[in-house]
């Protein structure tokens, strides 16, 4: 039997699909600056979560682009279960961006602004005089919208439908192996740290300790501690780093601890519950913010 020619721009898809995907979430986490150099933070900066004009909007972009590398990916295999796993993989991603997006879009309206660095100091301040001003505080059910819709974005359990190894083999990159099969490892965990640090930026007050200022603490009822400007610094790193991992390792225990969904409760979940109530809360944060205004 003649081999099967196989047509070199199907292997250069093939190729791309796990470049594309593999970019895509370095991008977010490098360039979107949700960090900025360690020397910079210590010598000139006060925060560790840089200043971007318009930060989400920029993660929104990029992180969308991560689709066309999925289905480049399951098209390119020409084996059925990839593009079954790469079509799953498509239509959840679009049908859980919407949610996230409006989750966001009712924190921006709620900050004022698009830049994530000024939504990290608008959190710096406190609420009745003793809650900490934090995104969970203020809005509670964006912050349970945007991490449900995060966590599917990401693909992992119990959203993992586009793998479902009992049914797909492995999805889309069922025919992938060594490297290209590491990209798409790799990628996937880290998209766990750019989601947990988006939520640490919007929801959990980012850098911010509680009643912590730059000049040290300043505790309700008058009593405060004073710190040097380097020990600041220090603390909102260290600050930053422990929110992240943390929210890290809640994704890591969700995915130990929930079984997988049925791909019709999936998208049920998105369209049916999760898109609705998005919508909803961000007319009543609209309203609320025109009247308070």
């Amino acid at each position: 039997m003649k081999k099967p020619k196989i047509n070199p721009a199907v292997i250069g898809v093939f190729i791309a699909g796990a470049i594309v995907i593999f970019f895509t979430s370095i991008i977010v986490f490098g360039s979107g600056r949700l960090f900025t150099k360690t020397k910079e933070m210590l010598l000139t900066f006060r925060e560790p979560v840089a200043g971007l004009d318009a930060g989400i909007l920029f993660v929104l972009a990029i992180s969308g682009i991560g689709v066309l590398g999925t289905m480049l990916a399951g098209w390119s295999s020409n084996n059925k279960f990839s593009l079954m796993g790469a079509s799953r993989a498509a239509s959840q991603m679009i049908s859980y961006e919407v949610a996230m997006g409006l989750a966001l879009i009712s924190m921006v309206v709620t900050y004022g602004t698009l830049d994530l660095d000024a939504m990290v100091k608008w959190q710096s301040g406190l609420l009745l005089g003793a809650v900490p001003a934090w995104g969970i505080f203020v809005q509670p059910l964006a912050f349970v919208f945007f991490l449900t819709a995060s966590i599917a974005e990401n693909k992992r359990i119990p959203f993992d439908l586009p793998e479902a190894e009992s049914e797909l083999v492995a999805g889309y990159f069922t025919e992938y192996t060594s490297m290209k099969m590491g990209l798409f490892m790799l990628s996937e965990f880290i998209e766990i740290v750019v989601i947990s640090a988006l939520v640490v930026t919007l929801f959990l007050g980012g850098y911010n300790l509680p009643y912590m200022t730059d000049a040290g603490f300043a505790f309700p009822g008058g009593a405060t501690w004073s710190l040097s400007h380097f020990t600041v610094v220090v603390l909102q790193v260290a600050t930053f780093a422990a929110k992240t991992f943390i929210v890290g390792c809640f994704q890591i225990q969700i995915r130990w601890t929930l079984p997988r969904f049925r791909y019709d409760q999936l998208m049920s979940l998105g369209w049916k519950i999760l898109l609705p109530l998005a919508a909803v809360n961000l007319v009543v944060t609209v309203l609320l913010r025109w009247v308070t205004l």
